[in-house]
């Protein structure tokens, strides 16, 4: 990484933490301004890293991620579920792009792929039909989601960040679900928003460390 990538990834690491540790103080004000700024940082990083479409799709899925984040929080107050699962399938659905783009030549099944498919079929099972009336988003969702998760599989050749990020966001974005529809449970909050910083954060990671066009 560059000095100006290390110090761009480190200011938005720092803010994601004091989200987090500030968490308990919620709600205060501007916690939907603290929140999606990582994500906005991450989008800066990954199109300076990526040139060409590759950058601005993945640009576009951290920005989506972004605007989730900012629902999420404000909606706390306001009840912007639906805004905020729309804007994360903007992400999922960006990144299902851009590392179709960047895995272009590589293998199409991946060993590492099995547990991502195996814990998408359970949870789909489980979550969709408690989702109600959401049951329909809920499910196209969450094969964007699984979409991603597969695709980011393909792009390297051996379990790394990307795949770990990935799986990562899997699991927090299903247990916002399972919060949400299925089982309640203690500390949800601040267990899913560790869980999916952190996996965003090993995204952004794996793309400045794999930065470039990758061969054909």
């Amino acid at each position: 990484m560059t000095t100006f990538e290390r110090c761009v990834f480190a200011a938005a690491v720092a803010l994601g933490l004091i989200y987090l540790i500030l968490l308990p103080a919620k709600p205060y004000e501007l916690s939907w301004l603290l929140k999606p700024v990582p994500m906005l940082l991450y989008a800066l990083l990954a199109w300076r890293a990526w040139p060409g479409s590759i950058g601005i799709w993945l640009g576009i899925g951290f920005i989506g991620a972004a605007a989730g984040d900012f629902f999420l929080d404000y909606g706390d107050r306001d009840g912007l579920f639906i805004q905020a699962l729309c804007a994360f399938l903007v992400n999922q659905l960006a990144f299902v792009v851009a590392f179709a783009l960047m895995a272009r030549g590589q293998s199409w099944l991946r060993w590492r792929m099995l547990p991502v498919a195996l814990y998408a079929v359970i949870v789909a099972g489980w979550l969709v039909p408690a989702s109600g009336a959401y049951q329909v988003p809920v499910a196209i969702y969450l094969l964007s989601l699984t979409a991603m998760a597969l695709m980011a599989c393909r792009v390297e050749n051996k379990p790394g960040l990307l795949w770990l990020g990935a799986t990562l966001f899997v699991v927090a974005d299903s247990l916002i679900g399972v919060n949400k529809f299925a089982q309640p449970f203690a500390y949800a909050i601040p267990i899913i928003v560790t869980i999916y910083f952190t996996g965003q954060t090993l995204i952004a990671l794996g793309l400045l460390q794999n930065k470039g066009p990758r061969p054909t």
